[in-house]
């Protein structure tokens, strides 16, 4: 039988140093940086089965719905256009990229896809969802962690002005503090690009109690067993602490909050990553874990500060969920 290789890019904000400067500064803060909680192949599929189980675009029809419209607009939009790329950035299992190619390909056109993620093995398992479906598309898996890549875009370049750009942001702006996400999407944007995404919502006319109820989404032991995986790998466990989850303010926009995930220590533990000690103490909070929930207004307001411009958006009927077209203006 004959080997199959895949072709990976990986940006230096992902080189071994760069990741291992990033892991001591989790620890040493006590606040985790999401991208370890993706790191290994373990951890990846843990977080595909919880995505299976919670996630509203994979156990509501009226949210799957939300997407397909999204995504036949989005089809109609760039009908004249012979030549795209579609950026799936934060691609995850690739399940919504793959979905959307399947509205953007055909014959006449020439279609690029770069699957990218800040984990080695969902880059992967996003490019070979897409080949499998589309056995001709250029796919091209890049790993790469988006705090720290300003250049990339300068590396996946345009061919020229006849050639458009999608960009998929879905299921990642919860997990970023707003004052750093927004203005990195505005970077990666110019003028005429596309951007969908997608925003965990609060649903109901009340925002708080909207957070309030989706929080068993979260507060459950298939995302417990995930986010404690990162600590058990330096030898913290279960016994040591508890999960705790909550609603916290943002601390720049109070009126935006997020769910929060600490790890709330029962004593003291002290471990060694490389020559480095690091010493908890008893009753020391571990950040583990945060989740921005939205609402369409909210997130109109944000992006226009940006001069990013919602063109159409769908709201699943429970109002979890919401997709978002929209386009870079001048």
């Amino acid at each position: 039988m004959s080997a199959t290789f895949e072709q990976v890019f990986v940006h230096p904000s992902q080189f071994p140093d760069q990741v291992y400067q990033d892991y001591l500064a989790s620890f040493s803060g006590k606040q985790i940086n999401h991208k370890f909680h993706y790191d290994s192949v373990k951890q990846s599929q843990k977080w595909l089965k919880i995505h299976q189980e919670y996630s509203p675009s994979r156990t509501n029809l009226d949210c799957v719905d939300a997407y397909e419209k999204c995504f036949q607009k989005t089809a109609e939009t760039l009908d004249e256009f012979s030549t795209l790329q579609l950026i799936g950035l934060g691609s995850g299992g690739g399940t919504k990229d793959s979905l959307l190619l399947s509205y953007l390909s055909n014959q006449r056109r020439e279609l690029i896809y770069y699957p990218l993620d800040v984990s080695l093995s969902l880059a992967i398992i996003s490019a070979q969802k897409a080949r499998s479906s589309f056995p001709e598309l250029s796919v091209q898996p890049i790993v790469c962690d988006l705090l720290h890549a300003d250049d990339l875009m300068l590396q996946i370049q345009k061919r020229d002005d006849q050639q458009r750009r999608i960009i998929t942001f879905f299921g990642m702006i919860p997990n970023f503090y707003p004052q750093q996400i927004f203005p990195i999407l505005n970077n990666f944007l110019t003028e005429g690009d596309l951007l969908l995404l997608s925003g965990n919502l609060a649903p109901g006319s009340d925002y708080v109690q909207g957070i309030e109820k989706i929080l068993p989404q979260y507060d459950n032991e298939l995302t417990k067993d995930w986010l404690i995986t990162v600590l058990e790998d330096v030898g913290v466990n279960r016994e040591n602490g508890d999960i705790k989850f909550g609603i916290k303010d943002d601390e720049e926009n109070p009126s935006l909050k997020r769910v929060n995930a600490n790890f709330e220590l029962h004593n003291d533990v002290s471990f060694k990553l490389d020559e480095q000690l690091i010493e908890w103490k008893s009753g020391d909070k571990i950040g583990l874990f945060f989740s921005y929930r939205y609402t369409t207004a909210k997130l109109q307001e944000i992006l226009s500060s940006y001069g990013i411009n919602i063109l159409n958006y769908w709201e699943a009927a429970n109002q979890e969920e919401g997709v978002y077209l929209c386009q870079k203006g001048k």
